[in-house]
């Protein structure tokens, strides 16, 4: 009965954990990180010769009815709970880069896959920096960066499974062929994204953001449904979870549900939370095909030679 629970919670662990170890290094790196990004708002708020920077710039009116945290119009961090909580994008943004890095160090995965987890880690660097300089300014050519950095986020496994499709029902093999349809599909990413960036009307942008992560969820679920062997499901589904908590914590944010203006809480500080659980379970799934195509790979040369 003992062996049972303990296999039990064996694979569930599995299941809901990396099968890396960043490393004791990497774990006191991000505290740090974090640490410092925090002092480092506290800093900027509390410095008298920093008030009011943004005063120049045209104020974004849609926030008051968009977020539940209080606004401090004089400071240069004007919403700091909401901005400090990007952070989770940028320790996903670290986590994912040193890995695929150590993956692709081991021979673990080959060219397309690593060049997915690689763009993957850097929109997420993107979100960072978009979401910081949104949250902290509240200015309307942020609003524009910030909406961007979502459309990256959501286009982007889109892009990766109508690719991965592509290539399928093409039979392409090659790394030549496949690294040249992964510039074509990066190039429609790229051209769909400065579209929805520049020319969806102001007001729409979550609408059209919804849409993309209802096309995600669909391809979601055709995969599950046609792939129920996929090593790396488990992952995918767990994605899933995290983006529907995500946006329900929005919706609590707008709707103003359990809003303490100048509470540490936030709804929207959770969304982002869910936001980054969801990224890293993504870049796990996608690590666990990048993984089993390698395996087969290295089957294919092991039993040829």
């Amino acid at each position: 009965m003992h062996a049972d629970i303990k296999t039990y919670y064996t694979n569930l662990k599995q299941k809901i954990l990396p099968d890396f170890y960043i490393g004791s290094g990497t774990i006191i790196f991000l505290t740090g990180i974090v640490f410092l990004f925090g002092l480092t708002i506290w800093w900027l708020n509390h410095n008298s010769s920093l008030q009011y920077i943004w005063e120049p710039f045209a104020f974004d009116k849609k926030i008051p009815a968009s977020f539940c945290e209080k606004i401090s119009t004089s400071s240069p961090v004007r919403q700091p709970i909401n901005t400090f909580s990007n952070i989770v994008y940028l320790i996903a943004a670290i986590v994912i880069l040193k890995q695929t890095w150590n993956d692709k160090y081991k021979g673990n995965t080959h060219g397309l896959h690593t060049a997915y987890c690689f763009l993957f880690g850097f929109i997420l660097f993107y979100v960072f920096f978009s979401s910081i300089f949104y949250h902290a300014s509240l200015i309307n050519i942020a609003h524009k960066f910030d909406y961007s950095a979502v459309f990256s986020f959501s286009l982007f496994p889109v892009m990766f499974f109508l690719h991965r499709q592509w290539l399928s029902r093409n039979n392409i093999l090659l790394s030549t062929k496949k690294l040249k349809s992964f510039i074509l599909f990066f190039s429609a990413f790229l051209t769909v994204n400065l579209l929805l960036t520049f020319l969806m009307p102001k007001g729409k942008e979550s609408i059209a953001a919804l849409v993309i992560i209802f096309i995600f969820l669909a391809l979601i679920f055709a995969t599950v449904i046609t792939e129920p062997g996929s090593p790396g499901k488990h992952y995918l589904i767990l994605s899933v979870i995290s983006i529907l908590i995500a946006l329900l914590w929005f919706e609590f944010d707008k709707n103003k549900i359990l809003c303490n203006t100048d509470s540490y809480f936030q709804p929207h500080s959770l969304w982002n939370l869910f936001i980054g659980f969801s990224a890293f379970y993504f870049y796990l799934y996608m690590r666990s095909e990048h993984q089993s195509a390698a395996s087969i790979n290295n089957d294919i040369i092991k039993y040829a030679t």
